[in-house]
């Protein structure tokens, strides 16, 4: 029997739900106080909004940077946010160790002590829970921008808590995320519970005038595959936040090579989710922008001449887009932990290319274009219907049946309920198309003009697009080239 529903959570039980998250942690009580933490986050300057800095962008036709960040000492970290101000980053993503995403809190404590004594990073992020409140707040104060963490399913709500109460005012209530990413065993329905609970937790500061606002992942393209589930599993998850009383949502446009497709998801971006946030009646909540990510789950080239190359032509492709904020990742992101120098030398270039490109305003126009978005509206739209119509009206359980169906599917989840029934290439022009469409509910016409763009694939290359060459074509960006060879 499906528990989750999706009704907002009333404020008696929410106050109930808050103990139970904050008796995680023996300091959780002594640290939060929810009426001091709105209070707090009300005295910030602008800057610290996650939704004015990036709504500062968006007015201004502008572009920001939001790199991955966190290591373990507070004079590094500090040091590190600072250093990126210096090159004109605002928005940062906080990044928690592994420890505290799987709630190993003792273990976080022995490792953060451990680094301060010997002066060397022993955690893989940035100990949230561990630094406490007052020592997050000191971190926050030091440096100008707006702060994101990035946490995984089970310790989430306890991140949320602790973040808000700091002074971070944006977050993941992303489960699909942790679908993709993270979670090798929660179930679908654990993830929607988690996620409502940071989405109440965002509408109790919204009701007290303080908007903290949501990323949306979706479903990461863990393969070769078009977006369309993702954008969908993206706007499953604005609704499921909105729900719960969020008033922001920013979208996260995940960019996979192909000029014509990317700049087509930033287009359709613009409309499709203010489309359903209106149709289902929340038209008070803002998208204060659009993100833009080097899909982060394709390998990353270890050569770092590579390297440049890739994080300035993603660099390029957003600002042609018109996105607000891109994120992209350091030159020596497949060779270890980045240096602040390889951030600053990253940075540098992505944001030369930002300023000449944008300042330009190059529009690209194009029927392929075009094409791109009709096709990816048609499918994103039958995938909600089928959604809706699985679950009888409520979101929530038609998204548990969706998955459990296929309805909801891409290739190589580590999450074990996914069906794993789909598979996509790239066609002649790098574009990503599918091969299998398991249980995936789109129209004919869709599949036919992927079928196409296969079959023409297939008669230049002289060979069947199976398996094998989703492998290779995976690999290829690595090796600074779109379709996968064996050669």
């Amino acid at each position: 029997m499906i528990k989750v529903k999706q009704t907002k959570i009333d404020e008696e039980k929410f106050m109930e739900m808050r103990k139970q998250t904050l008796a995680l942690w023996p300091k959780a009580s002594k640290e939060i106080d929810l009426d001091e933490a709105v209070a707090y986050q009300q005295s910030l300057p602008e800057d610290k909004s996650f939704v004015k800095v990036l709504q500062k962008y968006s007015a201004e036709g502008k572009m920001g940077l939001f790199p991955r960040q966190g290591t373990p000492i507070v004079e590094n970290e500090i040091e590190l946010l600072q250093s990126l101000n210096s090159v004109g980053v605002r928005l940062f993503p906080f990044t928690t160790d592994s420890y505290t995403r799987n709630l190993q809190l003792d273990k976080a404590q022995a490792g953060l002590e451990e680094s301060i004594k010997t002066g060397k990073a022993k955690l893989n992020g940035y100990p949230l829970i561990n630094h406490g409140v007052k020592t997050n707040r000191r971190v926050i104060e030091s440096c100008a921008g707006a702060m994101d963490p990035r946490c995984s399913q089970k310790a989430n709500s306890l991140v949320g808590e602790y973040a808000f109460a700091s002074g971070m005012t944006a977050m993941p209530a992303s489960f699909f995320g942790w679908i993709a990413g993270y979670d090798k065993k929660a179930t679908v329905e654990e993830c929607i519970d988690t996620a409502q609970y940071l989405g109440r937790l965002m509408g109790y500061y919204a009701e007290q005038g303080v908007i903290i606002s949501s990323d949306l992942h979706g479903w990461l393209p863990n393969g070769v595959v078009p977006t369309y589930v993702n954008v969908a599993t993206q706007i499953i998850e604005a609704l499921t936040a909105a729900h719960q009383g969020c008033k922001s949502v920013h979208p996260q446009a995940n960019f996979q090579g192909n000029y014509v497709q990317d700049i087509a998801e930033v287009r359709l971006f613009r409309k499709i989710f203010r489309k359903y946030l209106d149709k289902y009646g929340f038209q008070d909540v803002l998208i204060p922008g659009i993100i833009a990510s080097q899909s982060p789950l394709y390998a990353f080239p270890q050569d770092v001449g590579t390297a440049y190359g890739y994080i300035c032509y993603i660099a390029n492709l957003a600002a042609t887009a018109g996105v607000d904020a891109c994120s992209v990742k350091t030159i020596d992101e497949a060779i270890g932990v980045p240096s602040i120098e390889s951030h600053i030398q990253t940075y540098r270039a992505a944001n030369w290319i930002f300023e000449v490109v944008r300042s330009q305003k190059i529009e690209v126009n194009n029927k392929d274009i075009d094409l791109e978005v009709a096709m990816a509206e048609k499918a994103i739209d039958a995938i909600m219907d089928k959604v809706y119509e699985l679950g009888d009206g409520d979101i929530t359980h038609g998204t548990i049946k969706a998955v459990a169906t296929g309805v909801l599917d891409s290739p190589f989840s580590i999450n074990i309920h996914a069906q794993d029934k789909v598979l996509g290439v790239r066609d002649l022009s790098g574009a990503c198309r599918l091969i299998e469409f398991g249980n995936l509910p789109l129209p004919e016409d869709v599949k036919d003009f992927h079928r196409e763009k296969v079959a023409a694939r297939e008669k230049a290359e002289g060979r069947k697009m199976d398996y094998y060459v989703s492998i290779d074509d995976f690999w290829a960006i690595s090796k600074g080239r779109l379709l996968g060879t064996r050669n």
